[in-house]
């Protein structure tokens, strides 16, 4: 993850101040940056707040690197880069003055401010026991400085979770000092002999926490972070309209288009070029969905697709991509958002999406009602894939009736003589009429109403778990 990590504290002889940053650093000599961190604090004032040795390391950085990405993580007392230094000192001012956001307990909150020219940051700002400071606490922050806006806020709820983790355990740790000091220490004692604790004493997070290794911690907390945060979120491929374009019926915002993981791009690049050809269209069709699974489950898997229940399509991506492709045809356009072919983390199987595709690496949950499993074997017959269906769900009575009204096309696999062409693009129309019958439908503004249209348009009970689940994606 392109970012700084600081721990900063307000420093009662030089006011607030960063003491530790930890970077992530790619094809750069360490020991460079290393003379020039040095040549940084030379001339400034110190303390023993501020003044502290990292470790028994002479070069006073602490540094570990990742094997299997190269990236090398560094932290230093200041920022190694000069200017990257200059924005985490005014980050870490507004940090412990303006941008403050903490309950009564010291429980830190988290706020986020910045702007393009001085970086976005997440700060989150908490009180550390110390019987010798102005209020027996000192006041510490931890902030996270990147350029990039929309990926620092996409990951602020992992951020949040283990920043917390890191406050708390130093926390932690002055308070067993803080204990510790009690007993030799009375408060009583301390209230008659106050004048000497008026002095102001600064003490080192060392002192504070009583750990002597406390900023190794440090540094094995952050440099974990920005490994972790670096995979956290993956970059995708979108295809179709940009996604903050405004649609030109509403004001809302377009759905999200398909997305892919980056291992696919071949196969992406190959179904750029095959998706308008019409000689190609049978590569894309209703009826590789038949072929793949049996003549008996096609219908449940359209029943699936069509009414909400999750569909998991386990296999090697370059086996199940023409699949999920496929199965694409089944939804209107607004809805290919609910779509994640080679989702990457198996937390995106517990999300939104109700199409995914996985690879064979990752655990997926057993078939249920709401789980329709199709796992692609390794073995195969005459060229053809063999899966495996699993649903112990039923077809409702009525579903046939609700084919034929809702999906002719689905019949229409069966008639050789339509062409693949002319089978799309009768699914296409079919998609698109049903869409527009579920808009009308949500624009109802009372139950009567929505009835006397369901009549005029067509639509009868058997038809409710579509309109259920497409009426709260289609607007």
């Amino acid at each position: 993850m392109n970012a700084v990590i600081a721990l900063c504290h307000f420093c009662e002889a030089h006011g607030p101040c960063a003491i530790f940053c930890t970077q992530t650093l790619r094809d750069t000599k360490i020991e460079d940056l290393i003379n020039v961190e040095q040549q940084q604090q030379q001339g400034q004032k110190t303390c023993s707040a501020c003044n502290y040795t990292l470790g028994r390391n002479s070069n006073n950085a602490i540094y570990s690197k990742d094997t299997e990405s190269g990236a090398t993580f560094v932290s230093t007392k200041v920022a190694a880069l000069p200017e990257v230094a200059n924005l985490v000192k005014q980050a870490a001012v507004r940090s412990l003055s303006c941008e403050i956001n903490t309950n009564k307990d010291g429980d830190g909150g988290f706020v986020f401010f910045g702007d393009s020219a001085r970086g976005h940051i997440l700060s989150h700002t908490f009180r550390v026991s110390d019987l010798q400071a102005r209020g027996y606490y000192q006041l510490f922050s931890i902030i996270v400085l990147m350029k990039d806006k929309y990926f620092l806020l996409n990951t602020k709820p992992f951020l949040a979770e283990h920043l917390r983790k890191v406050s708390t355990e130093l926390q932690a740790g002055a308070q067993n000092t803080k204990a510790s000091e009690e007993l030799n220490y009375s408060a009583r004692q301390r209230r008659l002999s106050g004048a000497q604790f008026l002095m102001p004493t600064p003490r080192s997070l060392i002192e504070l926490t009583g750990e002597e290794h406390v900023f190794a911690q440090l540094h094995s907390h952050f440099a974990w972070i920005l490994l972790a945060g670096s995979r956290f979120l993956t970059e995708h491929v979108t295809f179709g309209n940009l996604p903050w374009l405004p649609p030109q019926s509403s004001g809302r915002p377009p759905a999200q288009r398909l997305t892919y993981n980056s291992s696919t791009l071949p196969m992406i690049q190959m179904y750029e070029e095959s998706i308008d050809d019409p000689e190609q269209d049978e590569f894309f069709s209703l009826r590789h969905i038949k072929k793949v699974v049996r003549k008996e489950d096609f219908a449940t898997v359209c029943y699936c697709a069509l009414t909400g229940v999750k569909i998991i399509v386990r296999g090697a991506p370059e086996r199940t991509f023409r699949f999920m492709v496929c199965l694409k045809k089944l939804l209107p356009e607004p809805m290919h958002n609910l779509m994640r072919i080679d989702a990457q983390h198996q937390h995106s199987i517990s999300s939104e999406y109700k199409i995914i595709s996985v690879s064979n690496e990752i655990a997926v949950p057993i078939a249920s009602s709401s789980v329709f499993r199709i796992d692609f074997l390794d073995k195969h017959v005459n060229g053809t894939d063999v899966v495996s269906v699993k649903w112990p769900g039923e077809l409702p009575r009525k579903f046939p009736d609700l084919m034929v009204k809702l999906l002719k096309a689905v019949q229409a696999v069966e008639e050789k003589t339509f062409t693949e062409l002319v089978l799309n693009k009768q699914t296409k129309v079919l998609i698109e009429e049903w869409k527009n019958k579920v808009i009308c439908l949500n624009h109802a503004k009372s139950g009567s109403v929505q009835a006397k249209l369901k009549k005029v348009l067509g639509v009868q009970p058997q038809d409710q778990p579509i309109i259920n689940y497409w009426s709260t994606h289609l607007h």
